[in-house]
């Protein structure tokens, strides 16, 4: 089966892959189910992490919404999440995050309400899933982020992505018109993006992240549960940089504060 995503080893589907969850439904056809009812972050996730230790990584952006990159142990000042992430939820009075120790899937789709109240003195908001849908913009914080950093890097790799989603297909062709940046995709089917790349790999995402561990004498960590959400002191942090919304915003959110 040939899925593209990073986390497709882990059990969880892709979205545009030749079995991804939009493309069974633009074929009129159910999407696979997912395999695995607690996914753990996969090989290509924690070579994400030993890359970032070892400052060959500087930052990472990302589309995907699954947990799997902060649970891996990436650093919440080192990761923008473009499309939100399931085991969080925010104010949107107050702009407070919180992490959650599992998925948030309790909300009202129109407000994205979770229920659940902010406990930040005198804000009295009510919170909301983080998770991005279509048809709601990006969260603005994040997306500024996301944006500084990939017009400072020098090199962009793009993994088991389709680079099809706009503005997040965008972000890692940024001044490759400098001479000063290069761009490297792997993904088993071809993007829009293929022809302004350094170097294009069509294979699995973890074959080549073990390729290139070895190459640089790295030895990829084994996953172990940081249970992050009981962590007090990587909670504060990532209240503080996990980059998301401007308090008050409304432009994603639909219906009152």
């Amino acid at each position: 089966m040939n899925k593209t995503g990073i986390s497709t080893s882990a059990g969880i589907n892709d979205f545009r892959g030749p079995t991804g969850v939009w493309t069974a439904r633009a074929r009129g056809i159910a999407s696979p189910p997912q395999t695995v009812r607690n996914p753990e972050p996969t090989l290509t996730h924690m070579a994400f992490v030993e890359l970032m230790r070892n400052n060959y990584l500087k930052f990472l952006v990302s589309q995907n919404c699954d947990g799997l990159h902060l649970k891996s142990g990436i650093s919440t000042n080192k990761i923008a999440e473009l499309h939100g992430n399931s085991n969080c939820e925010a104010c949107a009075k107050c702009g407070k995050v919180y992490y959650r120790q599992g998925h948030v899937h309790n909300y009202e789709h129109k407000t994205w309400l979770t229920g659940n109240p902010c406990t930040t003195p005198n804000c009295n908001g009510r919170l909301r899933c983080t998770t991005v849908a279509f048809t709601q913009s990006m969260p603005d914080v994040c997306l500024d982020r996301a944006i500084k950093e990939s017009q400072m890097c020098d090199l962009s790799l793009c993994m088991g992505t389709s680079m099809r989603v706009a503005p997040a297909c965008e972000l890692p062709a940024m001044n490759l018109n400098s001479g000063q940046k290069r761009m490297v995709i792997v993904n088993l089917q071809k993007t829009p993006y293929d022809d302004l790349c350094a170097l294009r790999i069509f294979a699995r995402c973890d074959d080549v992240m073990k390729m290139v561990m070895k190459e640089l004498n790295l030895t990829i960590p084994p996953y172990t549960d940081l249970t992050l959400w009981s962590n007090a002191q990587w909670l504060k942090d990532f209240e503080q940089n996990w980059p998301f919304r401007t308090a008050g915003d409304t432009g994603w959110f639909s219906g009152d504060i």
